[in-house]
């Protein structure tokens, strides 16, 4: 692979890096990089953007430094990955780009924890010896759309389980049950803006928040929650209460 295609290489992969959960700094506090404070090695790597470097953003410099960072890191198994990734990437088309776009919007839509859970069973899957991963997606190809709904309602039921079974671990035994039955007495979108909340929240708030939601009247409660409830919820509900 030449230079050039390897400075698109990196660009992808700091993209992936994205992906993978890494939080990228706020573009608005990005500091520019300068073109000489390039190691030699990541200048070698980014050679072809060395005529445009200073046409590009900050957060657009620090995002390929990272990437050629990553790159001179990576195993040589690694850096065929990333190279078949980009070249799958290149043989989309833009109706296929959008999609996975919008996939991976829905994806940063999701609470923390369902997100991590993702990233765990695609870890998982790319674990798999390559013929395992080849039968499973075949396996998922030649199923009918209802048969593929189903494997879809399955592998979201194992989330809401998941996801019950964090919320109902922080909930002291003693509470459990009325925890429960706020849970049941509550709406879908309801349901789905008291976890959403209870989510976003830092650790040492969460079940402060619980324990307010379940003092509140009934209606109290459904007035608070309709004020959190977003325009848009994501496709997978949180759990309900068993």
């Amino acid at each position: 692979m030449n230079l050039r295609n390897n400075a698109i290489a990196v660009v992808f992969a700091a993209v992936l890096l994205a992906c993978a959960g890494v939080r990228a700094q706020d573009q608005g506090a990005a500091a520019p990089v300068p073109w000489t404070s390039l190691s030699p090695a990541e200048q070698q790597v980014l050679a072809s953007a060395h005529d445009r470097w200073d046409t590009l953003t900050a957060a657009e410099q620090q995002r390929l430094q990272r990437g050629a960072q990553r790159w001179e890191t990576m195993s040589p198994e690694q850096r065929a990955t990333v190279r078949q990734r980009f070249q799958k990437w290149q043989s989309l088309t833009p109706e296929q780009r959008a999609q996975l776009r919008e996939r991976y919007q829905k994806f940063k839509d999701l609470p923390p924890a369902q997100q991590e859970r993702i990233r765990q069973a695609f870890k998982r899957f790319s674990s798999l010896p390559p013929e395992q991963r080849e039968k499973l997606r075949e396996k998922f190809k030649q199923m009918s759309p209802a048969e593929r709904r189903a494997f879809i309602a399955g592998a979201q039921a194992q989330n809401r389980a998941g996801n019950a079974r964090e919320f109902f671990h922080s909930v002291p035994q003693d509470e459990r049950q009325p925890t429960r039955q706020m849970l049941q007495a509550m709406t879908p979108a309801e349901r789905r803006a008291f976890h959403q909340t209870w989510h976003a929240l830092p650790d040492g708030e969460r079940d402060a928040y619980r324990q307010r939601m379940l003092r509140m009247p009934a209606q109290q409660r459904s007035a608070e929650l309709a004020k959190a409830r977003p325009p848009h919820p994501p496709p997978a509900p949180h759990p309900r209460g068993h």
